[in-house]
């Protein structure tokens, strides 16, 4: 099994983030929630959970090296990969924090926003750099 280039890693890191700021754009520009959504909390709501689902996609993605045993916290390359695969798993993360930032400071109830801010706490505590998680497991998938 090939491990990812810190080049494409990279690219995973700005595509990560240009697509929360494509999102944001997209919520401004288009204003009124559409396809059936009653408010701007529940377009909020489908985004984060695409946000809170491909942070454990990319999770698996991005540390299958460390559990075939291909990547080790001892070398540089795993160094890398595992400083650069939490920041993809932090922004991933953190999008679903700051869409309800943005549905508070929008007017929205503290019900409508509370969810979100602690969904992201969850998914940041889920998500910990805990050395433990980057050890061989011996699973054959």
């Amino acid at each position: 099994m090939k491990t990812i280039p810190a080049v494409a890693i990279t690219f995973l890191i700005w595509i990560s983030l240009m697509t929360g700021q494509i999102v944001f754009l997209f919520i401004l520009f288009n204003g009124e929630p559409r396809d059936g959504c009653k408010s701007m909390a529940e377009t909020f709501a489908m985004l984060s959970g695409s946000s809170a689902t491909m942070s454990f996609v990319m999770r698996h993605l991005l540390f299958r090296g460390f559990r075939s045993g291909k990547l080790t916290l001892d070398t540089t390359e795993g160094q890398a990969s595992y400083i650069t695969g939490h920041v993809v798993l932090f922004a991933l993360s953190e999008v679903v924090g700051v869409l309800g930032f943005v549905n508070g400071i929008g007017g929205a109830s503290k019900h409508e926003w509370l969810p979100f801010i602690g969904a992201a706490i969850v998914l940041l505590v889920v998500h910990i750099p805990l050395p433990s998680r980057f050890r061989p497991q011996n699973i054959r998938l």
